[in-house]
């Protein structure tokens, strides 16, 4: 060991003050994590200094027992280098885009007479490539649209220009959807037209290809060519209607796009929203990979680096962002300041949806192996955003105690999984610690069983109290008495439904119209309900047994026989001699030390 880590501190000596790419190796001589810096001798050194680091980085450190390095000229090729690396290499390490290559792209090849068609592969080839889409129903309205709109043409017959070698089109000219350029219908130049017109649809530039058209529609209008004129006017139409179909963000005509993200344990996707000229266009979800052990500023970093590689002379004018990603500084300047994480305003509206969409997509990826009854509904979602809370609280329990002037104390815990209330998962408890009132101990009591017989698939994740500030202090000391300090825990408070967090000097009021708060009210009532109902028969049935036990010589079995037979104590003093004799098990002797007994008991 020591003999590698000698060798380790001689390379980090030697590393240059250079932008540039570095390769962590293990005892395999494998790549295990690809980087990227600004300055290789402080980022790579970073790693062996003795600051803290989180899980992830402390376990890679203790694999590492080599490192290469790569020096490039600026930041933005360091950018672009990693992503190949990280492609080429699949690095254990490193968070990483799901392969590109099951979504679909639109290509624009460089041809004389270019073509346009549909691949999963982009190759450095001078074609332009438009995607991924992940709509694939999108996709398909766009070229739909695109083949009538802007015909072009899909074959792969080789067109030189001024050489016509075919003497007859396909039926996609016939159709109107090709300007035939293979058998010399259409010039080079006028083609050209055709795809720059294309180009800047797909680029979004819609307002720009409409004055376009409608300047060629006046000409031909001039002309006296009013057929032509005619169908320049249903083109025009035909892209104002998908304008019309976008849902308005902004009116400064302005490209975005706003990129939220959600991890739970080993999922995490993106997604990302599409606004084009203030408008949105499209949504694009992204799973990610090796998340397990990574932040969620460390996803969305490794997202932006690998999304924008290839987009770095087309950014868009901003990139909202749901939170700030690592070597936010770095990132940002390699992507020339665009990246802008909103507080307020509509930008944050949109930020949310886009961050509600990446939880979709990990609740879709979740449904493949669970029940669709079983997915998470978006009020729980809901209750983690509003309160900070570390985890989802899919699994929540409420506890409520019940007596009446310190009798019959009894406990009620009542349990949801998935917002939704799980009954055969519902506990009650009858406290025997103590008698008289004292709902700290019957708390106590109640936890103690609770938790020392839970099954580790059923521990709750959030654990609800009904009551103030001062309950949630009791609750927390009992659970720091029980070393249970992995579950999250607050109270709700029923005057005016305030919510109390752990170490929060200051109540939280939830929104009336929150789907969180309607969920908490609904398991704190639930939990009030169940226990209500568990103390009344408690106390109904004591009060039966009690007015029987005062007959002496019958046993419970007969207290049993009676009470399922007559339904009250009332309806067996209402009975007679003749009445009790139909009760198997109840002979003249024992029918009449029964009516003695309770005529005993009325005087």
């Amino acid at each position: 060991m020591a003999e590698y880590q000698e060798a380790l501190r001689k390379k980090l000596e030697l590393l240059p003050a250079l932008p540039g790419c570095y390769l962590m190796k293990d005892k395999d001589d494998k790549i295990i994590y690809v980087g990227k810096a600004k300055l290789l001798k402080n980022r790579v050194r970073s790693y062996f200094n003795n600051s803290a680091k989180d899980i992830k980085t402390t376990e890679l450190v203790e694999r590492i027992r080599d490192f290469d390095y790569i020096i490039v000229n600026t930041e933005k090729e360091a950018l672009v280098l990693e992503n190949n690396l990280i492609k080429a290499h699949q690095p254990r390490y490193n968070v990483a885009l799901r392969d590109d290559k099951q979504f679909p792209f639109i290509a624009v090849t460089s041809d004389a007479f270019p073509r346009i068609f549909v691949t999963r592969v982009t190759p450095k080839d001078g074609s332009h490539y438009f995607g991924p889409f992940t709509d694939v129903r999108a996709l398909r309205r766009t070229l739909r649209l695109l083949e009538w709109v802007f015909p072009y043409r899909t074959c792969k017959r080789k067109i030189i220009a001024g050489e016509n070698r075919y003497k007859k089109a396909c039926i996609n000219y016939q159709m109107g959807k090709c300007p035939a350029p293979c058998i010399g219908k259409i010039s080079e130049q006028e083609y050209s037209g055709i795809i720059s017109s294309v180009l800047k649809f797909l680029d979004g530039r819609n307002e720009e290809v409409i004055s376009d058209l409608s300047a060629e529609m006046l000409r031909a209008s001039e002309d006296l060519r009013f057929e032509d004129a005619g169908r320049l006017r249903d083109k025009i139409e035909s892209i104002r209607r998908v304008n019309r179909k976008r849902t308005l963000f902004f009116d400064d005509q302005k490209n975005r796009d706003v990129i939220g993200i959600y991890k739970e344990d080993t999922r995490a996707a993106i997604a990302l929203l599409k606004i084009v000229e203030g408008k949105l266009l499209a949504k694009e979800t992204y799973k990610m990979k090796n998340v397990e052990k990574s932040s969620e500023a460390e996803i969305m970093n490794a997202f932006l680096s690998q999304y924008y590689e290839s987009k770095l002379d087309r950014l868009p004018w901003r990139i909202l962002l749901q939170l700030e990603p690592d070597d936010y500084e770095y990132l940002n300047g390699i992507l020339l300041n665009k990246l802008i994480i909103p507080q307020r305003g509509e930008s944050m509206k949109l930020v949310k949806i886009a961050a509600d969409n990446a939880f979709n997509r990990v609740e879709e990826e979740k449904l493949l192996h669970l029940r669709s009854k079983n997915r998470t509904i978006f009020p729980v979602k809901d209750l983690k955003d509003k309160l900070n809370l570390t985890k989802l609280p899919r699994k929540m329990i409420c506890i409520d105690i019940s007596n009446i002037q310190g009798t019959d104390v009894v406990a009620s815990l009542v349990y949801f999984e998935n917002g939704k209330p799980k009954k055969k998962n519902y506990r009650n408890f009858i406290i025997r610690s103590f008698t008289g009132q004292n709902d700290f101990a019957a708390m106590k009591e109640t936890m103690e069983r609770y938790f020392s017989n839970i099954e580790p698939e059923v521990k709750p994740d959030l654990i609800v109290i009904d009551g103030g500030k001062g309950q949630l202090s009791s609750a927390m000391q009992i659970l720091a008495e029980l070393d249970v300090n992995d579950i999250e825990i607050i109270s709700l408070a029923k005057r005016v439904e305030e919510v109390f967090l752990p170490d929060h000097p200051q109540s939280i009021f939830l929104p009336r119209s929150s789907s969180a708060l309607r969920l908490l009210v609904q398991i704190r009532d639930a939990s009030h309900n169940a226990a209500v109902g568990f103390h009344r028969k408690r106390r109904q049935k004591r009060t039966l047994r009690s007015e029987l036990d005062d007959i002496a010589g019958i046993g419970s079995k007969t207290r049993f026989l009676l009470l399922r037979q007559f339904g009250s104590v009332e309806g067996v003093k209402q009975a007679s001699k003749k009445d009790l004799l139909e009760i198997k098990g109840i002979g003249n002797q024992l029918a009449d030390k029964i009516l003695a007994g309770i005529k005993k008991g009325d005087t």
